[in-house]
């Protein structure tokens, strides 16, 4: 069966997918460019439901800033991340300060400072959230721990040259990976100890190395590169300290990283390639050439998103511009599609 269409009916592009862990729950952004928001909607498989995820006190009516800029007047809530048991999640958001600052789905705000708190990860184990700040003027890695959700945060990066974003956790809650993002060019590094952290670079190729994730047996990372050619990004995979290998050329970036198949013996993605509506592939990571297609139905595929289901299905989260049988007035706005996987 075809992908079904299940995002909210707004005019704005949706992104960025992401399950919860046992895929009770999907979490998307709807980005209204031309009003300069984005808006965080939570999707309930079960009844078929749609909500908006609102902060207390903040006005409907928001804008978005980019990157790590502070000047935001309006409203944006994105970049959720899962706790590992439940429906809860934590985001970013420009609320009421008029700040970005952390929120769980409840409604707090975590350890509010001046500067953008951005890119939180919440641990599996549970125990804690990593995020991006910039509150000492330099965007760092900080740690928050869930039991002690009023105490500051401990930082865990501190280079002057760089700032360290998109942190990543390791299966096991020990490590973190994260992108080193510098004039010199953006490399992948890695926290093997967070009692004691010392960053080490694991990637040191020229441009951008990006967005790593984990695989669900913590042995490798897959991440992003541009440094073989500057008008695209490539797909790789590597052991946690190794050498990196090829697993497909030209492909359009994840929003989340690259999506492993929850028995890690895989990698979905979405192939870049116009002339056939950017199709959706799977692919081994130890045999790249036994690529195949998912049949999604769907054209112009972009962010994704998969998790096995406690009833043991695998179930894909993407968008896309619309039906592959629909009339182009009907792919003006990327939409989030959902289907089973065999």
């Amino acid at each position: 069966m075809p992908a079904a269409a299940i995002s909210a009916p707004v005019d704005a592009n949706c992104q960025a997918p992401r399950w919860s862990p046992d895929g009770s729950q999907l979490l998307y952004e709807a980005n209204d460019h031309t009003k300069k928001t984005v808006h965080l909607y939570a999707f309930t498989p079960a009844s078929r439901s749609t909500r908006r995820v609102v902060i207390p006190g903040v006005s409907a009516g928001s804008s978005m800033t980019a990157g790590f800029s502070t000047a935001t007047s309006q409203h944006v809530s994105h970049e959720a991340s899962f706790a590992p048991v439940g429906n809860r999640f934590v985001y970013s958001a420009s609320g009421s300060s008029g700040d970005y600052d952390l929120y769980l789905d409840t409604g707090a705000r975590l350890s509010p400072m001046p500067g953008t708190d951005g890119n939180p990860a919440w641990s599996p184990d549970g125990r804690y959230i990593a995020f991006t700040s910039s509150r000492t003027g330099q965007g760092d890695i900080y740690l928050l721990e869930v039991a002690t959700l009023d105490a500051p945060p401990r930082r865990l990066t501190a280079d002057p040259t760089a700032s360290e974003i998109y942190a990543a956790w390791s299966p096991d809650s020990t490590s973190l990976a994260f992108v080193g993002h510098a004039p010199r060019g953006d490399n992948l590094y890695l926290i093997d100890n967070l009692l004691f952290p010392a960053p080490r670079a694991i990637t040191a190729w020229a441009r951008v190395q990006t967005r790593p994730t984990f695989s669900p047996d913590g042995k490798r990372i897959a991440f992003y590169s541009d440094h073989t050619a500057a008008d695209r990004f490539d797909l790789y995979v590597m052991p946690v300290g190794g050498t990196p290998t090829l697993v497909a050329a030209d492909v359009v970036m994840n929003a989340r990283g690259p999506t492993w198949t929850p028995d890690g013996g895989s990698l979905i993605y979405v192939q870049h390639d116009p002339d056939r509506f950017d199709p959706v592939r799977q692919a081994p990571w130890a045999d790249p050439t036994r690529v195949t297609t998912i049949l999604t139905g769907t054209v112009g595929n972009g962010d994704l998103d998969v998790v096995k289901r406690g009833d043991g299905t695998v179930w894909l989260a993407v968008t896309a511009r619309g039906a592959a049988d629909a009339e182009r007035s009907q792919r003006d706005f990327m939409k989030v599609y959902v289907m089973g996987l065999p």
